[in-house]
């Protein structure tokens, strides 16, 4: 898969005339726990010609290919400076993806270097919250709920929990949010769900875990009581405009 990954990326380029920045994973195998038939989900940024940039008319964005599995989503470098500076929560994942497919010289380091001013707390409780309360909505009238969805279910929360707690964004890796969990029972189920997850299919059901969805419930409504009190971002639209400068005047030095 890596090689047609590579391959597609490459044929992005040279059908657009662009070139990727970074290229990483996204989805549940960047966040650890993928199913053996899950999809890849490849998210890229890339940049255009210099000239690209100076039209006075808005243009196309993203770009987007689907080829079996493989579903690869990008989005333009201007689109995705703005994003940050929203900060949306969705670029600030990209950007601590453990797999990296493409990188062009520091580019991926300097987003990472001006990224936490950029980080509202408030905005990704809320995004996290958000998503939170729908998987559980979905989960909690079922008996049989596939397992799939108590994962995105337990990664937005604990991902909302880790906001209230630290006031920084959530990690990728869903490993990296279980030290939330403090009862250990609860832990011990969920290390087993995880194990079980890597040997079924995405379609998978699995018997109601009515201790797990208590729990959730409870953190997803303490994590609300808090989503007033998170701080705002104060990221400055002039340090991204620079990297925005820097990156588009020295593509033709990318490689």
């Amino acid at each position: 898969m890596e090689k047609l990954i590579q391959q597609k990326l490459q044929e992005l380029e040279t059908q657009n005339n662009i070139t990727i920045l970074f290229a990483i994973e996204s989805g549940s195998r960047a966040w650890g726990f993928p199913s053996p038939d899950s999809d890849y989900d490849v998210r890229f940024v890339y940049q255009h010609q210099p000239d690209w940039y100076l039209s006075i008319d808005e243009r196309k964005d993203t770009l987007e290919s689907m080829d079996g599995d493989l579903d690869l989503v990008g989005w333009d470098l201007r689109k995705a400076l703005r994003l940050l500076r929203k900060s949306n929560a969705s670029i600030f994942e990209k950007m601590q993806s453990p797999i990296v497919y493409r990188q062009q010289r520091s580019f991926l380091e300097d987003l990472q270097a001006v990224a936490p001013t950029y980080f509202s707390c408030r905005a990704g409780l809320h995004h996290y919250l958000s998503m939170a309360f729908n998987y559980y909505k979905a989960c909690a009238p079922e008996q049989n709920v596939k397992l799939k969805s108590y994962f995105y279910l337990l990664r937005t929360t604990l991902a909302s929990r880790w906001i209230v707690e630290y006031r920084t964004m959530p990690p990728m890796l869903f490993t990296e949010l279980l030290p939330l969990v403090e009862d250990p029972s609860l832990l011990q189920k969920i290390e087993e769900l995880l194990t079980l997850k890597a040997t079924v299919t995405e379609q998978y059901v699995h018997p109601k875990e009515e201790a797990l969805e208590q729990y959730l419930y409870q953190t997803l409504r303490y994590c609300e009581s808090k989503a007033e009190d998170m701080p705002k971002a104060n990221g400055s639209t002039e340090a991204l405009d620079t990297l925005f400068r820097k990156t588009v005047l020295d593509h033709g030095t990318l490689a």
